[in-house]
């Protein structure tokens, strides 16, 4: 059975590091058992910058660097790569094309269409209303034309069968830290000088300035915090500049950035951190409060199906919508020592029982092989 990994049309976010992650553990498992698979790669060139140093390719019967960006339609040559596969594991989706392969099976992980009523919209004007809800109806018609989709959680699989789609059609395969956690000889360190860190209390969020993650909402917090509780923190994120001008950071002396990071230095973000805030209104999953339980740092954060589900009780949670809720959580979390070190030892319990990444690596060629199998 030829199989082709595809990461080619992942460029940002928590999809290239669960992309690098699975690639990675591949090139572990073939070591092992080179003949078990024939496997090729197609990946962008972010996956594959962020790819561990020593990487080796070479067990991969291909291994190419792809960009495919949204709607641009594919050349004839980018469709060519694609040609000869039984299974096309596309990591997440959607493909704007349809790959002339027998069996294609693809991540999802796009909540806004798992829940098209969701409180997000809520947040939207109207031209940006109309705008996603197009985006994500055309995005939904590729969505519903593979022949299996992964999800992370399984929370997403019952709401895709609320909407319509098979429920004999999805797998669950539960998100997990990368194996970059359980070896500081691969982590990078931050390229950010922290002087300008002048309060001793550091608060933090990875990852980009997307609607839904709700940012906006920490100005009001950051106000709150210091008149109402006399606490003044720092703020650090992984946002660009025009990010941190769009959300208004750039406005409050206390909130700076690391810019964006690689896969290999976010354990140096966390550890930097006094406490992760995460106030995100919609998502399938997030790795990073799970990223910050296995750091040992405290998650204070959305009380939201998709974290409680993941984190139990080891995570302070509030209110995403009321900024008065976060910052009261945020001071407890911070001056309640007796709650802060129970929710510790729950989180290091919860760390110690996380699936691995090589768990996630062996579920992904299990549906792959199984699936073809049962339809070929």
């Amino acid at each position: 059975m030829k199989i082709l990994i595809n990461a080619s049309n992942l460029h940002v976010g928590g999809g290239v590091q669960v992309a690098c992650s699975f690639i990675t553990e591949l090139t572990s498992l073939l070591k092992v058992n080179r003949q078990a698979y024939d496997i090729s790669v197609l990946c962008s060139q972010k996956v594959y910058e962020n790819l561990p140093q020593g990487f080796e390719k070479s067990v991969f019967s291909q291994f190419s660097i792809l960009n495919i960006y949204g709607l641009n339609i594919p050349t004839f040559d980018v469709r060519k790569k694609f040609k000869g596969y039984d299974v096309c594991f596309t990591v997440f989706g959607p493909l704007y094309f349809r790959p002339k392969v027998k069996f294609h099976i693809c991540g999802f992980a796009q909540a806004w269409i798992a829940y098209p009523n969701n409180i997000a919209y809520q947040q939207l004007s109207l031209k940006e209303y109309l705008k996603n809800k197009i985006k994500f109806k055309l995005q939904s018609i590729f969505f519903r034309q593979y022949h299996h989709l992964i999800v992370e959680q399984e929370h997403v699989k019952n709401a895709l069968c609320r909407i319509g789609f098979n429920f004999s059609d999805i797998s669950v395969v539960n998100n997990c830290v990368s194996s970059i956690y359980d070896n500081n000889n691969s982590w990078v360190p931050l390229i950010f000088d922290d002087s300008c860190l002048i309060e001793s209390i550091t608060l933090g969020f990875i990852g980009r300035a997307y609607t839904h993650k709700n940012l906006k909402i920490l100005n009001q917090v950051n106000e709150l915090l210091i008149s109402k509780y006399n606490i003044k923190c720092n703020f650090l994120f992984t946002l660009n500049k025009e990010e941190m001008k769009l959300c208004g950071f750039t406005y409050n002396s206390n909130f700076h950035t690391v810019g964006e990071i690689s896969a290999s230095q976010c354990p140096a973000f966390y550890n930097r951190l006094d406490a992760l805030v995460f106030p995100s209104l919609l998502e399938c999953f997030s790795a990073s409060p799970i990223e910050a339980i296995k750091m040992d740092t405290p998650v204070i954060a959305s009380d939201y199906p998709f974290v409680r589900e993941i984190c139990g009780e080891a995570a302070f949670y509030f209110d995403p919508l009321n900024a008065d809720d976060i910052a009261a959580s945020i001071f407890y979390a911070l001056t309640d020592s007796d709650l802060r070190d129970k929710k510790k030892k729950l989180a290091q319990e919860l760390a110690n029982n996380l699936p691995t990444a090589k768990d996630r690596a062996i579920s992904y060629l299990n549906i792959i092989k199984n699936s073809f199998k049962s339809n070929y």
